[in-house]
């Protein structure tokens, strides 16, 4: 085949030209479900995820990978489920790639976690005429992949992913069925096999002071087990609200990524990369976006800032005070009881949460309606919740730091999974979080 443009991409990446490369992403921390597809099943929360970004911006037809993610926990069956879409442009031609993903969860004792999946998809590959740069016009190999259809070929993707309270660790291997592309025009043929690939992704988190976590994570791609691409990144976390970052690779070329998650269920980011040495000048930066927004926030969740701090005895006390036209009424809210004896309808500026001892709750089944890094967050979302007649409350759970929010505290599962419909229509999303 002759080369075009795009062999200086090829030469760039050091990628075989005859093949495809395949997605990649500098943000491959931010979800890790985009990589590993078995993640959907260790997840507390279910999303979307959006990446897109343009490799070599100052190279014509240079990679760009556009990826959406869906994934969709089911805590209280230990499986998930996932949806995932990837378009890849590169020079004339454009692939991709479809799967629908399973993933069942396995306790491995302690806070650690293990979910097995498996992917079913479909590879779609296609080229557009028009933007093909050749040498010589009467390439047969060229004209037999541009001029035909598009091709679409089965696909299947095998994955684990096992997750502890303060580390990550996972692995896929894709196109197992290692499909084969065909192409034709008149008497000239094209083929080719897509490249097996594997993914390796590995993490933690440690904190560095009282509002700061430094997150390092590093992911492998390999391609038929003879290329290998290794990316590092290390992230420092403010508050669970604002990060930095830098990465690098083994191709030389480093950058830096900035974020900010405004509420639990919403974050951006955006990562800058650029060759080092003479490539720079020839290739120019890459550039890629990032949003993640969680099922809660689509459905018009309740969630932002907040700073309800409450002390006190405990006792009721009657304040004759109009806000609105609820009346107020001070009480300081120890449990979901206490709440319940309070009775709805008043102002929540009488409503007083004190802070929960950083302990483990009683064991037993929650409806759960919100997950919070932050005990601001949760009092926001219980009060929020209380405009709208529904009584919640708040738990801590040391293994992952987190507060939750929950309406109904059961003995078993099976009489939570009888409340879950009731409470499906008068809150944005609910789900089942075992205590033992």
């Amino acid at each position: 085949m002759k080369k075009f443009t795009i062999a200086l991409i090829g030469l760039a990446l050091g990628l075989p030209l005859n093949a495809q490369m395949g997605v990649r992403l500098d943000q491959f921390y931010m979800d890790h479900a985009s990589i590993i597809p078995a993640a959907v099943g260790n997840m507390e929360m279910g999303g979307l995820s959006l990446f897109h970004n343009k490799m070599f911006s100052d190279v014509p037809g240079s990679p760009q990978h556009s990826v959406m993610n869906v994934s969709m926990p089911m805590a209280s069956k230990n499986t998930g489920f996932g949806l995932y879409y990837m378009r890849e442009r590169y020079g004339f031609a454009e692939t991709q790639n479809t799967y629908a993903t399973y993933a069942y969860t396995i306790g491995l004792g302690g806070t650690a976690d293990l979910s097995l999946g498996v992917s079913v998809g479909a590879l779609r590959q296609s080229f557009d005429p028009s933007k093909a740069i050749y040498i010589h016009d009467n390439d047969p190999i060229i004209k037999a992949l541009i001029f035909s259809p598009a091709v679409t070929r089965a696909d299947l993707r095998a994955s684990m992913y096992a997750k502890g309270e303060n580390w990550f660790a996972g692995a896929s291997l894709s196109r197992l069925p290692k499909p084969t592309f065909d192409y034709s025009y008149y008497n000239y043929s094209a083929a080719y096999d897509m490249q097996t690939q594997a993914n390796f992704l590995l993490g933690f988190q440690a904190e560095v002071g009282a509002d700061m976590l430094l997150k390092p994570a590093v992911h492998v791609y390999a391609y038929d087990w003879s290329y290998y691409l290794f990316q590092g990144n290390v992230s420092l976390w403010y508050q669970d609200m604002f990060w930095f970052g830098a990465g690098a690779n083994n191709l030389g070329q480093v950058g830096a990524n900035v974020g900010f998650k405004p509420q639990d269920d919403m974050q951006f980011s955006y990562a800058y990369n650029t060759p080092s040495g003479p490539s720079r000048i020839a290739l120019g930066p890459s550039h890629e976006f990032q949003l993640n927004v969680g099922f809660s926030a689509l459905g018009g969740g309740m969630r932002g800032d907040g700073s309800d701090d409450g002390s006190g005895s405990g006792s009721y006390n009657d304040d004759q005070g109009i806000a609105g036209a609820a009346v107020r009424k001070e009480a300081t809210i120890r449990s979901l009881e206490d709440l319940e004896n309070f009775g709805l309808g008043y102002d929540t500026s009488g409503i007083l949460l004190p802070d929960l001892e950083k302990v483990a709750s009683a064991p037993g089944f929650y409806l759960v309606t919100g997950l919070h890094s932050s005990e601001a967050k949760a009092n926001k979302q219980i009060k929020d919740l209380y405009e709208k007649d529904v009584i919640a409350y708040k738990m801590y759970d040391p293994k992952n730091k987190s507060y939750y929010v929950f309406v109904k505290h059961f003995g078993s599962e099976k009489d939570a999974n009888k409340s879950m419909y009731y409470f499906e229509g008068l809150v944005p999303q609910v789900w089942i979080r075992e205590v033992r």
